[in-house]
């Protein structure tokens, strides 16, 4: 055949898209990643009652035991599926269905109490998640065991002045998708117009749940950044770093509400400085807090309408193409299925 001929050939074969191998979404085959996933604030949980919530495919509870450790627990009572939630904190610290009156151990999630006087069942027991309370807010891990615990910052939480948030709006794409941003070197520097001092191509460290880099950068705004961001199972971004010299650290971690949509979870915080008062130290908070949401912001737009498909990558995308095989084989479960609906 000709060059001609093989022209031609090639223009009369049908235009196909290349698409690299299939990255899992949350839910694909009933399953999820096995990580930490933030719930909800801690604000959001009454005292003395439960707090109802989407997450993964169904429902779940959050209250606290009478020691006032944090509980995340399936939503449905297993006598017919009333919504828990609806339910009341007794003065023993059951969980009271307000539909029949079986109460739950606020510890255990098992049954404690049926109001007929028949025997409780001996399978009646809520699904319990491993679940912690930090930086203000509630997270649940997908899974029976943890694999890894939620990231520390690089002072202790109680030397630091934090705040903790949410992003108003939910995003139509899996959390994995927001933290691909972070190994997305390229989109750093085009569409954040970062001047990079440093390669972190060069500095990428990889573990079993997480992965980080370090980043030092000019800004278009002026400020300079010197921070090392990480990711977390597939859902947690966490940065500590400085700006101008002066450290913070902010995380923005994000759940499954449904499966298909991620709600952003967002935490910053800093250490006071000597001699400072609590209004320099939240104005400095406020100074960071727009700098990180100004950054996100150019992201937004992007999240709000983007079919994420990897395709043609190349060399500049090395670290990109990595995180994307460590998504695809990153352990996935849902141990709490029979219950969440």
């Amino acid at each position: 055949m000709t060059t001609n001929q093989e022209n031609q050939a090639r223009d009369a074969a049908p235009q196909r898209r290349l698409r690299g191998r299939e990255i899992p979404a949350e839910g694909d085959g009933g399953v999820f990643s096995e990580t930490w996933f933030p719930v909800c604030l801690s604000s959001d949980v009454p005292a003395r009652g439960v707090h109802g919530c989407e997450f993964l495919d169904g429902r779940v509870i959050v209250s606290r035991d009478r020691h006032g450790e944090i509980r995340v627990f399936s939503a449905y009572c297993l006598h017919v599926g009333a919504d828990l939630s609806i339910g009341q904190v007794t003065d023993s610290g059951n969980i009271r269905c307000a539909f029949h009156g079986w109460e739950y151990d606020g510890g255990s999630g098992q049954c404690a109490y049926l109001p007929s006087g028949d025997p409780v069942p001996p399978r009646a027991s809520l699904y319990r998640f491993p679940a912690v309370e930090r930086y203000g807010i509630v997270f649940a891990f997908n899974g029976s065991e943890p694999r890894f615990s939620i990231p520390d910052f690089d002072h202790p939480e109680e030397s630091l002045v934090l705040r903790s948030g949410t992003f108003p709006d939910r995003f139509s794409v899996d959390p994995w998708v927001i933290c691909a941003d972070t190994p997305d070197l390229l989109h750093i520097t085009e569409l954040h117009q970062f001047d990079l001092r440093n390669d972190p191509y060069a500095d990428v460290t990889w573990q079993d749940y997480s992965a980080t880099f370090p980043i030092h950068a000019l800004t278009p705004a002026g400020p300079v950044l010197d921070i090392r961001p990480e990711i977390h199972g597939t859902n947690l971004f966490h940065q500590n770093g400085t700006v101008d010299g002066r450290w913070f650290g902010w995380s923005t971690w994000m759940g499954i509400p449904t499966p298909g949509q991620t709600a952003v979870f967002y935490t910053i915080c800093a250490q006071p400085e000597p001699q400072e008062t609590p209004e320099q130290t939240g104005e400095f908070l406020d100074y960071v807090l727009n700098l990180e949401m100004s950054i996100a912001g150019e992201d937004v737009p992007i999240f709000a309408s983007m079919h994420y498909t990897p395709g043609n990558l190349t060399r500049g995308d090395r670290v990109l193409a990595r995180f994307f095989e460590y998504l695809r084989t990153f352990p996935r479960s849902h141990p709490s299925a029979d219950f969440l609906n």
